[in-house]
């Protein structure tokens, strides 16, 4: 049976589909889909009107995140899920400076070409792919060649939607801007002018509910609707959602491990890493409560030269993320509180989670739960040396209080 992938409504983006002799890197396995379904590259409105409107086909997305949109209408299925075409880099919602649109009138206000400018001067609509530099050197509202193929060459490890137990929202191709836009984009601007290609990325998301933040829902703050939205009804099936929940967290919490190789020749560690991404605002949920872990463009490999090191990158990697991943089991707990008051307390409620998470991990190859004393230890056994890269890691505290 296919698990459908949702989405929650957001503000209505209107681009244009072009098409034509576009530069094109894409995974091969996925080239059916992004050859013939979303093929073209997806311009924001705003720019296509400076640009004098050339031919292209008008396409409604809906808002993610402030540079991303989704297309709903173009879905796939990869091993019985479904997922929703999103496109990053289709240009950014909102100004960089001040909270609010990034509309004809505010960028007029950051144009550096007269022609431009005038060309504006009677139009409405929002959200722009700007030449402004952000964020080390990315163009703000669109996405740098870099970031892309690091995000592409992380998703192409994935097989299928996974990498080694650790689910990813694939990335299928990515799409330079035709340079007549490109040139048009960098001249908007505010301090500093980004000097490079434009790119857009095209991935597959199962839900646009995030963690935390960025998403019009978020499971941590609006978890009652979400509960809607994903169609949890009972306590069995509130139960079976923290199953898929925690494993896929705890898959998450410790990619490093999972991923783990070791170079004979050099003698060298390698395994992925995190970089200046973090589970509450870069992993979608799934309806199943499955998470996806979205910006891949965060992920590269860490390299270490001994085991040592290898423990110390697997303990931190767990330790800077395990707050995000347990607030969202917690405020699926207390939901399940509210709705079927089946605990006698706070205490009572924690015990319930770590036993989800003991059975959710049964059959990690990489993980184990057991009790030590009053304490639960999560075993960590990477993928390569396991006797001299094992990892022991405090779980829980005075269980039984």
């Amino acid at each position: 049976m296919v698990r459908d992938a949702v989405w929650v409504p957001n503000d209505r983006v209107p681009l244009v589909r072009t098409r034509g002799e576009l530069e094109v890197v894409g995974d091969p396995r996925f080239e059916s889909f992004w050859s013939r379904e979303v093929d073209g590259c997806y311009v924001p409105d705003l720019l296509w009107k400076a640009a004098g409107r050339p031919s292209g086909t008008p396409v409604e997305g809906v808002r993610d995140d402030n540079r991303s949109c989704l297309l709903p209408d173009r879905r796939l299925v990869i091993d019985d899920r479904e997922y929703i075409t999103a496109v990053k880099g289709c240009g950014a919602a909102m100004d960089a400076f001040e909270n609010v649109p990034l509309n004809a009138v505010r960028a007029r206000a950051i144009c550096r070409d007269v022609r431009l400018s005038e060309a504006l001067a009677t139009e409405d609509g929002s959200g722009l792919i700007t030449g402004e530099r952000w964020f080390g050197n990315t163009p703000y509202g669109g996405q740098a060649p870099d970031n892309a193929m690091i995000g592409l060459l992380a998703s192409l490890r994935a097989d299928q939607a996974q990498i080694a137990g650790f689910q990813v929202c694939p990335v299928v191709s990515l799409v330079r801007l035709p340079d007549e836009y490109a040139r048009i984009a960098s001249r908007f601007f505010w301090y500093r002018r980004y000097e490079g290609a434009y790119w857009q990325e095209i991935r597959l998301m199962p839900s646009n509910v995030r963690v935390y933040f960025h998403s019009p829902l978020t499971f941590g703050v609006d978890t009652s609707r979400a509960f809607t939205l994903f169609g949890i009804e009972t306590f069995e099936g509130a139960e079976r959602f923290l199953t898929n929940l925690a494993r896929s967290s705890f898959a998450a919490l410790t990619l490093y491990a999972r991923s783990l190789r070791h170079d004979a020749a050099s003698g060298l560690y390698r395994g992925l890493d995190y970089q200046d991404v973090w589970l509450d605002k870069d992993a979608v949920v799934a309806a199943d409560g499955t998470l996806h872990f979205a910006d891949l463009e965060g992920i590269e490999d860490a390299i270490a030269a001994k085991p040592s090191t290898v423990k110390e990158t697997i303990e931190r990697q767990f330790h800077r993320h395990v707050y995000e991943a347990s607030y969202a089991l917690e405020a699926l707990a207390v939901e399940v509180e509210r709705r079927w008051r089946g605990f006698r307390g706070p205490s009572d409620r924690r015990r319930w989670i770590l036993e989800v998470l003991q059975r959710a991990c049964v059959a990690d190859p990489f993980l184990s739960i057991e009790p030590t004393g009053d304490r639960l230890v999560l075993h960590i056994e990477p993928a390569v040396d396991t006797e001299a890269c094992q990892v022991e890691i405090e779980l829980a505290s005075e269980v039984g209080s």
